[in-house]
């Protein structure tokens, strides 16, 4: 009995972190680089020329700029007045459309497994496992970093997350803090 309700409890716990929220980042870098050179950068100024930038509010972009600042800012310095910095940080976000097919079973819900049990009698006639499309917005925050002197790139940090409708500005700049920090824990990278 003891053990079952410990592999229970376990298995909750394993559940509930598999359903975090945490945003998926993916990194990518030159690997003949050496970025323990690098000690002074730039944020440069986003462009709402594209149409997906557009659809942000200019208070958005500027809450990604001061946190992209703020993070870096902790470990490395801004370049003198009259010189260039070692590498430059452009910012872009992204919202897209998703499609995610998904069957259900009308009496149990959403689900891989539906029922979950053997059901040996007659299910009623509106009972039973349909299929739907569900369209969702993923945002995704890219964060690339080029050499302040020859304008290559040399890191490029992405961060996507499925978006919940209805958030409030706060809320959005919250969860656009939380993704700098994370993308930008992984710069620089390690080999």
């Amino acid at each position: 009995m003891k053990r079952s309700v410990i592999g229970g409890f376990l298995v909750l716990v394993m559940l509930l972190v598999g359903c975090s929220t945490k945003p998926y980042v993916e990194t990518d870098y030159e690997s003949g680089y050496d970025f323990s050179q690098l000690k002074t950068f730039k944020v440069a100024e986003t462009r709402q020329d594209v149409k997906e930038n557009l659809l942000i509010s200019p208070f958005t972009l500027s809450h990604i700029h001061t946190a992209v600042d703020a993070e870096l800012a902790k470990r490395y310095q801004a370049p003198a007045a009259d010189s260039k910095p070692d590498f430059v940080v452009n910012y872009h976000v992204v919202v897209e459309e998703k499609i995610d097919p998904r069957s259900y079973n009308e009496l149990y819900g959403y689900g891989w497994y539906g029922r979950g049990y053997y059901y040996p009698y007659p299910r009623p006639f509106f009972y039973g496992v349909n299929s739907g499309v569900r369209v969702y917005e993923q945002g995704s925050l890219i964060i690339d970093i080029v050499d302040g002197k020859t304008d290559k790139p040399l890191w490029r940090g992405v961060s996507q997350k499925r978006l919940s409708r209805g958030l409030s500005p706060q809320k959005q700049r919250e969860i656009l803090s939380m993704a700098v920090t994370e993308v930008l824990a992984k710069f620089p990278p390690v080999k």
